[in-house]
């Protein structure tokens, strides 16, 4: 079974788009393999050695089959920079700050909660651990 979540930042219950500038400069110290837009797919390895394949778009960063450890600290940057959110596939939406909350569709505003972005946050939050 593979797991899969999404980076969006919500305004008024839409996606908007993310930055490329800034998705092209947290990912970038990262990538191993990409187009120079970035839209084929990017292939990163983080400093432990864990290699993912991202897929990125003008709304979204997607994630299938992610890694555990650092691959969490470049995922709460991101998130965190971008005022973003984070949905996996599996659990409720997650917030980087309460504010977020309204930005969202109305369908993921009550069950969405607020993780700290950081690395080890992230990645038990949504881990289950």
């Amino acid at each position: 079974m593979s797991r899969m979540l999404f980076v969006l930042r919500y305004r008024n219950g839409e996606p908007e788009p993310l930055g490329m500038e800034l998705v092209r400069e947290v990912l970038g110290p990262y990538i191993v393999e990409a187009d120079e837009d970035l839209m084929n797919g990017v292939l990163m390895r983080t400093a432990d050695g864990y290699e993912v394949n991202v897929d990125v778009n003008e709304v979204s960063v997607g994630v299938n089959r992610f890694p555990p450890g650092q691959f969490f600290d470049v995922l709460a940057e991101l998130v965190d920079r971008l005022g973003a959110s984070v949905l996996p596939m599996d659990r409720p939406v997650i917030l980087r700050e309460e504010g977020d909350r309204a930005h969202l569709p109305e369908t993921a505003q009550e069950s969405a909660v607020v993780v700290q972005m950081t690395g080890p946050a992230l990645e038990g939050f949504i881990s289950g651990s």
